[in-house]
């Protein structure tokens, strides 16, 4: 038969090594095919057993998934690949802090429950413009990928970073290919149940290498294209407000309402590689790469929020936890604070439409050199590498008010919520005039970031020596970022107190009001609460929001709060700097019979950065109430930077005994790094105000406090001291077992702090105040972190049973991590601080199934992939707001500041996958995800006795894709 041969692997510096012997024995032969010496193993089988063969050669603790021979990974993207990685799990949402908008293909990655995790293409740098460090995973398109290496423990010669790990996305070359034209593509269309739509995604590479009178050449192209559509159904409970009721002494925790809602996104990704290879002799290798990988994505919104901090409940028709919390109720309304009483007024339906344009790019484009004189034992190789990273976001929302009536039920007993409201509600929601168009909240941003580097390397193999081999290299880069980010402007439009009128749905230009209903809402779990009125999405798509603050009847009115899209504080800009050198040894001596084999590496990288940052301190202009009395802030832009130097030494070790041929038991000792995000570094940050809403409708917020947040230039790298161990079984071609123990101890940890800090006040009327703010910044963490924890897992076919059955596998891995913290600042419900949140984004339990099944042409795969409950946020949205206790009847109300804890909880998703190979060139491919329909719900913390309750509850569609595959 005709397949892609195995690929070559690359080294951390990015040079290209022999690929391995790869395994050509099936145990598991067709009795048809007996009289064969040898079955060729392919497909996903092949692409396994070649991964456990670069896991075993490997100097370093790694886990691998390659591609099989169509070129293809197994998973969708690059987060679905990731996540059935012994150790690697995955956040399911816009990014790990960010618990209100759900992903379907995953966003965020923790290895070993640790978010600082490094990331590479070939061996080098890559990133994207989101002013975070590391790549957005999903910038990038799986079917250009040969390979991806999860590394664990470093060495002296992978670039610094990662105190997570490191995961290189390893690309093709074309000497990877025998000479002769080469070709692979895969075709494939999905459906989503909840979107209802079609979808289509299909790559293609061609290779080719010729002999020459100026030596070899080699050229390979790799075309990909993908779209994907899809829809997410929402439902969250606000925080649950500390009460006194009527006529009792203990406080009760009642929900401020509800949200739900929907968002369909549509997304295309497309990429292109390219490379080029010329050895014009034997001594010297020339390679270019060219990588692109585009990401565009258009998504909308519908969302409904029946919400107010005034809301309780009787205890009559009502029933509570043992805590306090209200598990359910017959009616929930609006109370007077002077009595306890309900204010019998209706209860403002808020929402509106949301909609998102972003586009995103990635480039990469390197030249490098392996010069080996005379094939001798001195080998020099080095680089050039230039990276452009560029993001664009365009999102508006229009705001909309609608009156519910003075009393709703609400259920939070089952397994998702129920609410029921009074039968009249139709007639309200039907008539147009009882819409009050609200407010507009566009935001814009236009990021760039780019990067050149170049290293230089240098390795001297010894021959019939203990010691193998000295490699010593450097490396010096300079990254910038330039971000424009106008935050979230949320502008009123007319609202009568602004300059104004107010205007309802009735006054709308025709087709800017729409009927939308939520269809199949949670596949039925889950009812509607009511179907509205809604700003229409040709509105929301068809005007700016200049446009829509113009005065009827070209508008709805308001002023906009700013003058342009961008102004000069929307600007941030940072660069880094960054030089390092290192030195390494190999050395070792491989196994014989009844001879221990000892081998592995020892180095040390000595690196220096300069991080510089600079942004503007910012206080809008902003109108509030204060002891009776409006009082406006000032419009205030001061500049405000830095910029700070660090030198760090990172050694590392790894040694590993080979005890027998089939056994490897691994040791290593390293620290890595991690430098802070840019948003955690930034120069720039604002002054503001905490406002309760007034229950004047209509009228500014009534004061609670100020706050200021800022960004920290200073922030010095979290360092990890590292040490791991690992058993590693290899028990014959395809079956493998391994059990691995690490352990983390991490200091200087970025963490989000919460305190009280002095700031200058400056009033539109000329006037200054020095007032004391709840301030939120990133600070250093003053106790280190330890993260510790054991892997284990394998792989093993039954061959040992007769005929078909021997197609049977089983692959399985479980990952427990125990971790302590200093811990992220969070306000509890009773404004008190504390810092026993855990380290963002760790799970402490983490496992994978998989079934198997490969024989002859057929391959096949049920995969369960689950995580346990993970911090996601301290300042999530909507759960740090600044609410009124009142003790009792017409006593002083008490504001209290909040900031809860928000977490992922468990979640478990299955996967199948069934391919089948009619031709040695031809496959068929159907896959299911998320096929048993699995919810995501995340959580809040920060209660009474530590008790935890459901904020939101997220389904999205099960999808089904046929594809076909292609190589010769």
């Amino acid at each position: 038969m005709l397949a892609l041969p195995a690929l070559a692997q690359t080294t951390g510096s990015g040079e290209v090594e022999a690929p391995g012997p790869a395994p050509t024995q099936d145990q598991a032969a067709d009795p048809a095919d007996a009289q064969n010496d040898t079955i060729v193993v392919t497909g996903r089988r092949a692409a396994l057993q070649a991964a456990d063969e670069r896991k075993k050669a490997s100097e370093s603790i790694i886990n691998s998934v390659v591609a099989d021979e169509a070129g293809k990974l197994p998973d969708n993207s690059i987060t679905e690949v990731l996540q059935r990685v012994s150790g690697v799990s995955i956040v399911r949402f816009g990014s790990l802090g960010d618990p209100d908008h759900f992903s379907v293909e995953g966003s965020g990655i923790q290895v070993r429950g640790l978010s600082g995790v490094a990331s590479r293409l070939n061996g080098r740098e890559i990133f994207s413009a989101n002013g975070g460090r590391g790549l957005v995973w999903g910038d990038v398109t799986p079917e250009l990928m040969s390979a991806v290496d999860v590394y664990k423990s470093a060495t002296a010669d992978l670039i610094e970073g990662g105190t997570g790990g490191q995961i290189d996305l390893r690309t093709k070359l074309p000497f990877d290919f025998s000479p002769g034209w080469h070709a692979a593509g895969s075709a494939e269309v999905s459906y989503g149940d909840l979107t209802q739509k079609t979808d289509y995604s299909g790559s293609a590479l061609l290779s080719n290498r010729w002999h020459t009178g100026i030596g070899d050449i080699g050229i390979l192209v790799d075309l990909a294209t993908s779209q994907l559509t899809s829809r997410s159904n929402f439902f969250r409970t606000e925080p649950y407000f500390r009460r006194r009721l009527l006529g009792e002494t203990q406080d009760v925790f009642i929900p401020g309402g509800y949200d739900y809602g929907d968002e369909e996104f549509k997304r295309n990704r497309s990429g292109i590689y390219a490379a080029a290879q010329w050895a014009p002799s034997d001594d010297l290798t020339l390679t270019g790469i060219y990588f692109q990988s585009r990401y565009k994505n258009h998504n909308q919104s519908h969302f409904a929020m029946q919400t107010s901090q005034d809301l309780a409940v009787n205890r009559n028709g009502s029933t509570f936890d043992d805590n306090g919390a209200l598990l359910s109720t017959s009616s929930m309304f609006l109370r007077d604070a002077n009595t306890f009483l309900p204010t019998g007024g209706t209860i403002n339906g808020g929402g509106g439409t949301e909609g998102t344009r972003s586009n995103s790019m990635t480039r990469d484009i390197s030249a490098q050199f392996s010069w080996q004189p005379g094939q001798g034992p001195l080998k020099i190789s080095g680089a050039y590498q230039n990276t452009l990273s560029t993001s664009r976001l365009d999102r508006l929302a229009i705001f909309r008010d609608v009156p519910f009536p003075s009393t709703f039920g609400f259920d939070l007993t089952g397994d998702f919520p129920k609410v029921t409201v009074p039968a009249s509600i139709a007639t309200t929601l039907a008539n147009p005039a009882n819409y009050s168009w609200s407010a507009a909240m566009p935001h814009n941003e236009r990021n760039r970031g780019t990067m050149d580097s170049f290293n230089l390397d240098a390795e001297y193999t010894f021959e019939d020596s203990f010691f193998r081999a000295v490699k010593v290299g450097g490396r010096v880069s300079e990254r910038r970022e330039r971000d424009l980010n106008n935050g979230f402007t949320w502008t009123a439009l007319g609202r009568g107190w602004n300059g104004d009128p107010q205007l309802t749905f009735a006054d709308a230009r025709p087709g800017d009001v729409e009927y939308y209903a939520f269809d199949n809402f949670f596949h039925g779990d889950i009812g509607v609460p009511a179907n509205t009125l809604w700003p229409s999405i040709a509105l929301l798509e068809g005007v700016t929001a200049d446009e829509l603050h113009r005065p009827a009847p070209l508008g709805y009115g308001g002023a906009r709060s700013r003058p342009a899209s961008f102004l000069p504080q929307d600007l941030g800009l940072w660069k880094t700097e960054t030089s390092a050198a290192y030195a390494q040894v190999r050395f070792g001596r491989d196994y014989e019979a009844g001879k221990l084999g000892f081998s592995g590496n020892i180095g040390g990288r000595v690196v220096h950065v300069k991080n510089e940052s600079q942004g503007f301190i910012v206080q809008d202009a902003f109108s509030y109430i204060r002891n009776g009395q409006t009082v406006s802030l000032a419009q205030r832009v001061d500049p405000r930077g830095g910029t700070a130097s660090f030198t760090r030494f990172l050694p590392s070790v790894n040694l590993q005994l080979q005890p027998a041929e089939d056994v490897k038991l691994r040791a290593a000792y390293n620290i890595t790094m991690d430098l802070p995000n840019f948003n955690a570094t930034r120069g720039g940050g604002n002054i503001g105000v905490a406002t309760t809403s007034n229950p004047i409708a209509g009228q500014p917020g009534i004061f609670t406090n100020f706050t200021a947040s800022t960004g920290n230039p200073f922030l010095k790298p979290a360092m990890s001291n590292n040490i791991d161990v690992s058993l590693e079984w290899y028990a014959k071609p395809g079956t493998m077992f391994y059990l691995n123990g690490f352990y983390k101890h991490i200091k200087d940890l970025p963490i989000f702090s919460l305190t009280q800090r002095d700031v200058t006040i400056r009033y539109q009327n000329g006037t200054t105040e020095l007032a004391s703010a709840a301030a939120s910044d990133v600070i250093t963490a003053t106790e280190a972190a330890t993260v510790k924890g054991v892997e284990v897992g394998g792989r093993a076919f039954l061959d040992m049973l007769p005929g078909a059955l021997a197609g049977f596998g089983i692959e399985a891995n479980y990952t427990f991590i125990d971790s302590k913290n200093p811990g992220d600042l969070y306000r509890d419900i009773f404004g008190a601080i504390r810092n026993d949140a855990p380290l963002q984004g760790l799970s402490k339990h983490n496992y994978n199934l998989t079934l198997l099944y490969e024989r002859s042409q057929l391959s096949a795969r049920v995969a369960y992939s689950w995580r346990s409950k993970y911090l996601q946020s301290t300042n999530a949205n909507g759960t740090t707001p600044t609410y009124t206790y009142v003790s009792a009847p017409g006593a002083a109300g008490q504001s209290v500041q909040i900031a809860l804890p928000v977490y992922g909880d468990a979640y478990g998703q299955v996967d199948v996958g069934l391919t089948y190979k009619v031709t040695d060139n031809l496959s068929f491919t159907i896959r299911g995800t998320n096929v048993l329909n699995a919810t995501q719900r995340t959580l809040m913390g920060g209660y009474k006795n530590d008790a935890i309750y459901t904020r939101s509850w997220f389904q999205s569609d099960r999808r089904i894709s046929l594809g076909a595959n292609l190589a010769f």
